[in-house]
């Protein structure tokens, strides 16, 4: 699916945005906080992503038509795989608003929360066993195709924006 690969994307995209936005000139910054705005929003696809893959699962699961006995009902338990997917699917629509759609703190809370699995990983290799862990997790099968479906997503959603007028750039001058 054209959606699977967002996270991904929008992890490194989103770091050399806001690295960008540092370095350069006053002139150029309403193009890095438009790309920015644009990054955040691709990440209501990847919600809307998530939920039907969410679905699919469900209806996997109906299919298989097990019987669950009555009294052994148990307590749900939500951990924090549970809070990170539901904070996934609800946390990108606070994007629509124009204070958090370029807000750098917010994206790099969203880059934590989409990247908190390798982060960890990460943590427990460099602190349990003095291995780097491998990034091979990143190379995707057919990422060239991959990365051309997230630019040309990235270029529908700039273009979507830019004649709705929600760009940031275009916000300051109404």
């Amino acid at each position: 699916m054209i959606f699977e690969f967002i996270d991904i994307a929008y992890s490194f995209t989103i770091l050399i945005l806001i690295i960008i936005s540092f370095f350069v000139e006053k002139n150029r910054k309403g193009f890095v906080k438009n790309f920015i705005a644009v990054s955040n929003t691709l990440l209501i696809c990847y919600s809307w992503y998530l939920l039907f893959q969410f679905y699919k699962l469900i209806q996997f699961s109906s299919s298989l038509h097990v019987k669950v006995e009555e009294g052994s009902a148990s307590k749900i338990i939500l951990g924090w795989f549970e809070i990170r997917f539901l904070l996934l699917v609800f946390l990108p629509y606070l994007f629509l608003f124009k204070k958090l759609i370029t807000n750098k703190l917010f994206s790099i809370l969203m880059f934590v929360i989409i990247q908190w699995s390798f982060i960890q990983s990460c943590y427990n290799s460099l602190h349990d066993s003095h291995t780097f862990p491998l990034i091979i997790y990143y190379l995707p099968y057919n990422i060239s195709f991959k990365i051309l479906n997230y630019l040309t997503l990235f270029i529908g959603v700039y273009a979507l924006l830019w004649m709705l007028k929600k760009l940031p750039s275009q916000q300051a001058q109404s």
